[in-house]
C-alpha cells in the first residue's frame, strides 16, 4: 500500500508522517525486530504504561526507516488492519478459545497447504497487536515477495486471545471470520471476568458475522480440523488421508506458556532478590532443551516485582556439548556446566560456559585450561558434599581451596552449592536441615577465606532444588535451583499446569474375536469379542515394555483404554472397546488426562525417567497460548 491510502484510512486518529509516494510493506511495532528492508517500513509508536514508542524514532530513522505513525498508534492500527481485512473477498478461519488455538491453527496448515495458498497468524500472534500484524499480511499477497502460487486459492488463519471483556470487540473487525473455530476455554484470566459463561460470551463475539462455527465438545484438536475440511468441501475420505498423513507421528506436545507459569509459581515463592537458575540438562528433562531455553530465556518478572525484569538468571546443563548446543542456538543467559569432562574443558571456556569444581583435580584442570588461553577470572562454581556423596568437597577441604584459589587469577569462584537428597520426603526433614546448616557453615568458610584473600564479590550460595523451594523456603540463601517443578510437579499441592503431553493417534480399529490373541508371545488371550486399536508407538519411543498386557493404560475419546499384547517396538496395542474410536483419532500416552505422576507410579519410578525417556525420535512441538 502506498503511504497516502494508509494515511486516508487512518484519517485524524493518529498523526502519519512520511512520503506519500512510499510502498508500504511491512509494519513495526518493537524497534527491535526491524527487518532488511528499512525504507519500507511503518513504524507504530505505540505509547504503554511503561514505555513510549516514540523514543525510538530517531534511532529508526538513523537505520532508514521513513514512515512513522504517532498518537494513538494502537487505534490507528487497528483500523488499517480492518481496512486490509474488508479488501479481501477470500476464507478466513478465526480461532479463539484457552487453549489450543496454535495448535489448531498449525495443523489446518499442513492439512491444507497442498490445496491453498495460506496467510497465517506467526507464532501465536494473537493479542491487540499481534491480530493487527497478522493480518497486515493480506496487504502484501499481490506484492513481489507475496505472490501467490497460480491456481491455489488464498485462505486465511488467525487467533484471536483476549484477556478482558471488550477486547474481542475490537478484534472481530480485524479478522472478521468467515469460519469460526472455538477451543477449550479454561481458566486462564478467570480473574477479568465474572464467570466462564461471561468469558465464553466474551469469546464468541468474534463470530457474530461467521458463516460457520465448529467446536468439538470433546476438545480434541484433531476432529475439530476434520470438522473444518468438511465445511470446506473436503470428503469423508481425504479427510481420513490427510489426517492419518499429518498426524500419524507420536509427538510430545510442550506448553511453553504453562512451561513459564510454572516458574512464575517458584519465582513467587522467592525474595526478590533471590536469583533463579533452571535446569535444561538431559535435553530439558525430554522437552527439548533450546525452546524450553529460549523460552525461559525472554520471560520476565511480573511488573510489579523488583529490582530484576529477566525470570530466570542461570541455566544449567550436564555437559559441555549440552551447553555448546545452547550457545549455537543464541542463548546468552550464563550456563553451569554440572558434569564438565576433562576433555571439554577448553570447549567450555571457548563458549563462555561456567564449570562446575568439585574436586582436587577438577580444580587444577580448570586452572591449567584457563592459564594456558591466558584467561582471568574464569567463573566456577564449587561444590560441597553435605550428605548425598556423589560429587563435591568436604569441610575440611576447604583450607586447601582457599590457599589454591589464592595463588591463582584464573578463575573467580561465582557460586558455591550443594545437592539435597531428600528435600521432597518429610521423613527426611531433620536429615535435610542437617545437610543446610553443614553447606551453609562450608560456605560461610570458604566465602570469610577468600574474602580475607582479596575476593571482595559475594559468592552466591544456592542449595534448595524445586522440593526445597516449596518445603525449606527460609534456606533459599542467593540462589535456588528449579528442575522438575519447571513441568507441573509441585511437592507442596500447588496447582500447577502440564507441560508436556505425549500423544499419539491411532492406526487402525478392528474387532477381534474371543479367543484369539494378542501380540508377541500370545500373552493375553480374548474372553470375548473385543475392539482393538493400533497405535503407532512403542518401546523404542519410550512407551515402557512393562505397560504390556493390561499394565498401561491411553486416553482415547474420554475413556481409558488398556494396553493389550505386549508393547511392541514401534506399536501398541490397546481395547477400545465402546469408545467409538476412529483411526485418526489421538490417544493420549501421558498429559492432562493421563497423569505422570500415576505412570511413575504403575512402574516403581520417578517422573524424571519417564520424561527423559521420550526418544528423540519423537516429534516435539511446541506453543504457546
Amino acid at each position: 500500500m502506498k503511504l497516502s491510502e494508509i494515511k486516508q484510512v487512518i484519517g485524524l486518529s493518529a498523526q502519519v508522517s512520511g512520503d506519500d509516494e512510499l510502498d508500504i510493506r511491512y509494519l513495526l511495532t518493537d524497534s527491535r525486530q526491524l527487518g532488511a528492508d528499512p525504507s519500507h517500513t511503518l513504524f507504530f509508536a505505540i505509547k504503554t504504561a511503561k514505555n513510549d514508542g516514540a523514543r525510538y524514532i530517531p534511532e529508526l530513522t538513523e537505520k532508514g526507516v521513513r514512515a512513522f505513525v504517532t498518537g494513538d498508534a494502537t487505534s490507528a492500527l487497528q483500523t488499517l488492519a480492518a481496512y486490509v481485512r474488508s479488501q479481501f473477498k477470500g476464507t478466513v478461519i478465526g480461532i479463539t478459545g484457552s487453549n489450543g488455538k496454535t495448535v489448531v491453527k498449525e495443523w489446518l496448515y499442513q492439512l491444507l497447504k497442498e490445496d491453498c495458498t495460506i496467510i497465517r497468524s506467526p507464532k501465536s500472534y494473537n493479542s491487540q497487536i499481534g491480530v493487527p500484524l497478522s493480518v497486515w499480511q493480506l496487504a502484501n499477497i499481490q506484492s513481489d515477495k507475496g505472490q501467490c502460487t497460480k491456481g491455489k486459492p488464498i485462505l486465511a488463519i488467525f487467533e484471536a486471545g483476549i484477556s478482558q471483556p471488550g477486547e474481542m470487540d475490537k478484534l472481530e473487525p480485524i479478522i472478521r471470520p468467515t469460519i469460526g473455530v472455538i477451543t477449550y476455554i479454561g481458566h486462564e484470566h478467570d480473574e477479568n471476568f465474572a464467570s466462564l459463561e461471561q468469558k465464553r460470551a466474551e469469546k464468541m463475539k468474534l463470530f457474530i458475522h461467521s458463516e460457520h462455527i465448529i467446536e468439538d465438545p470433546t476438545h480434541q484438536n484433531v476432529r475439530t480440523c476434520a470438522a473444518v475440511m468438511r465445511v470446506l468441501g473436503y470428503d469423508e475420505e481425504t479427510i481420513a488421508a490427510r489426517i492419518l498423513q499429518q498426524t500419524h507421528e507420536t509427538v510430545l506436545k510442550v506448553n511453553l506458556t504453562a512451561l513459564v507459569d510454572n516458574v512464575r509459581y517458584f519465582h513467587s515463592l522467592l525474595r526478590p532478590d533471590t536469583k533463579l537458575t533452571c535446569m535444561v540438562k538431559a535435553f530439558a528433562y525430554g522437552a527439548g532443551s533450546i525452546e524450553v531455553s529460549k523460552a525461559l530465556q525472554s520471560a520476565k518478572v511480573p511488573s510489579d516485582q523488583v529490582p530484576s525484569t529477566h525470570l530466570v538468571d542461570y541455566l544449567a546443563v550436564a555437559v559441555a556439548d549440552e551447553g555448546v548446543e545452547l550457545r549455537r542456538a543464541g542463548i546468552t543467559l550464563p550456563i553451569i556446566i554440572m558434569d564438565p569432562e576433562v576433555a571439554a574443558m577448553d570447549l567450555i571456556l571457548e563458549n563462555n560456559l561456567e564449570p562446575n569444581v568439585y574436586s582436587h583435580q577438577s580444580l587444577k584442570t580448570v586452572i591449567a585450561a584457563a592459564e594456558a588461553k591466558g584467561l582471568e577470572n574464569v567463573p566456577i562454581h564449587i561444590k560441597i558434599d553435605s550428605g548425598m556423596h556423589r560429587l563435591g568437597f568436604y569441610k575440611e577441604d576447604i583450607p586447601w581451596l582457599i590457599e589454591r584459589l589464592h595463588t591463582t587469577k584464573a578463575v573467580r569462584v561465582r557460586s558455591v552449592f550443594s545437592h539435597l537428597a531428600g528435600s521432597d520426603e518429610a521423613q527426611f526433614d531433620d536429615f535435610t536441615l542437617g545437610q543446610i546448616h553443614y553447606f551453609d557453615s562450608c560456605a560461610e568458610e570458604l566465602q570469610r577465606g577468600l574474602s580475607d584473600q582479596g575476593q571482595s564479590t559475594p559468592i552466591l550460595k544456592h542449595i534448595l532444588n524445586s522440593a526445597g523451594i516449596e518445603r525449606f523456603s527460609d534456606y533459599q540463601f542467593d540462589m535456588c535451583r528449579l528442575g522438575i517443578g519447571l513441568y507441573g510437579f509441585s511437592f507442596a499441592g500447588a496447582k500447577l499446569r502440564n507441560v508436556c503431553s505425549l500423544e499419539t493417534t491411532i492406526l487402525s480399529v478392528k474387532t477381534v474375536k474371543a479367543g484369539e490373541t494378542i501380540g508377541y508371545g500370545r500373552h493375553t488371550r480374548l474372553q470375548e469379542d473385543r475392539v482393538i486399536a493400533v497405535i503407532p508407538i512403542g518401546y523404542a519411543d519410550g512407551f515402557d515394555r512393562r505397560f504390556s498386557n493390561y499394565g498401561g493404560e491411553v486416553w482415547v475419546r474420554g475413556k481409558r483404554c488398556p494396553v493389550v499384547g505386549n508393547v511392541c517396538m514401534d506399536q501398541v496395542m490397546v481395547d477400545v472397546t465402546g469408545t467409538d474410536a476412529r483411526p485418526g483419532d489421538i490417544a493420549e500416552v501421558f498429559g492432562e488426562h493421563m497423569p505422570l505422576q500415576e505412570l511413575a507410579d504403575k512402574l516403581g519410578t520417578i517422573t524424571y525417567e519417564i520424561l527423559t525417556s521420550v526418544s528423540r525420535r519423537v516429534q516435539r512441538v511446541y506453543f504457546h497460548e
